[in-house]
């Protein structure tokens, strides 16, 4: 679900290029009235309405200018225009995505669509936090729920006439061979463990019996009170240094892999420390799932960009733009 709530945000405010081999430019200006709307394209027998890509324009204009961008200069104006080329381009695509749908019967639930709207709420701070970056963004209720809505039957036809796309485990590890510096870290980390307890003289019994030869994780499993590592066996994953208060940090920075500390104390209580792991870049084994998504997605991507140009071939479209 994590993966369809990013791609639901990007939706609202990236632009995606893509090639548009059968469009007719019928006039300079932008948009042109029909039938009493202000339209700035037509995609077969369905307008896309000025103002619809007015906001999107204004979306992306907003966050390329939060990122110091100046379309006051002649270079910055040229981007802009560039960028409601682009924009104007994935609305169409949208268009012709949202047709074929139709077509193949691809349809969306309730439970389907009221599950994104929950993850979306949950993403901005709950239902008023959301409304409140609706208005800032310029969209109200009612259509920011309808491009949702499109949103997802767009990802769904794109799964479905993409599921056979596969990365093989020799392309992946290819990958990694060819990019090893992609996955330098800019920091060493370590893999630590802990026990935390409320007193100093748990953590010292706790610190006698592992030293004593009792195991390190089933200790962490029956004593320790952080509940987010307890059933982990006090495992916390790698981290750089900055990430932990000071004094569990100084503590566990110092030791070796296989190395336990003494009693930490921090504001959370007493720690007793394990180290397990040390890298200042990412294996093959932690980084392989990260490039098997990226180089599946970028397959996906490709093999559905080929239908849109069929779909296009297939289509009138006018851009008045």
């Amino acid at each position: 679900m994590k993966r369809v709530i990013v791609l639901l945000l990007l939706a609202l405010i990236v632009i995606t290029a893509s090639a548009c081999q059968n469009i007719e430019k019928v006039e300079p200006e932008e948009g042109r009235v029909i039938d009493g709307q202000e339209v700035i394209a037509k995609v077969n027998d369905e307008f896309i309405l000025k103002s619809d890509y007015d906001r999107e324009v204004a979306n992306v204009k907003s966050v390329l200018e939060a990122n110091g961008m100046d379309f006051s200069t002649a270079e910055g104006k040229k981007i802009l225009r560039e960028v409601k080329e682009k924009v104007l381009e994935s609305m169409i695509n949208d268009r012709l995505i949202l047709w074929q749908a139709r077509e193949h019967d691809i349809s969306l639930d309730d439970e389907e669509f009221n599950e994104a709207i929950k993850q979306l709420e949950k993403y901005h701070g709950g239902k008023d936090a959301l409304e409140t970056y609706l208005k800032q963004q310029g969209y109200d209720r009612k259509t920011f729920e309808a491009q949702v809505r499109e949103q997802l039957i767009i990802n769904k036809f794109k799964e479905k006439l993409t599921a056979d796309v596969k990365v093989t485990e020799e392309e992946v590890k290819k990958y990694y061979d060819e990019n090893k510096e992609m996955f330098e870290l800019p920091s060493p980390e370590i893999r630590a463990s802990h026990i935390l307890v409320d007193t100093e003289e748990e953590a010292r019994e706790i610190l006698s019996k592992i030293r004593g030869g009792a195991d390190f994780e089933e200790l962490a499993k029956m004593y320790s009170k952080d509940p987010g590592t307890k059933d982990l066996g006090g495992d916390l994953g790698f981290f750089a240094k900055g990430k932990m208060v000071p004094e569990f940090e100084e503590a566990a920075f110092a030791l070796n892999p296989g190395e336990v500390s003494d009693v930490v104390k921090t504001e959370y209580g007493y720690h007793v420390i394990k180290v397990t792991g040390r890298r200042s870049s990412l294996s093959f084994e932690d980084a392989k799932e990260d490039i098997r998504n990226n180089l599946e997605n970028a397959k996906k991507d490709k093999e559905f960009a080929k239908h849109i140009e069929e779909w296009e071939k297939q289509s009138k479209i006018e851009k008045y733009l």
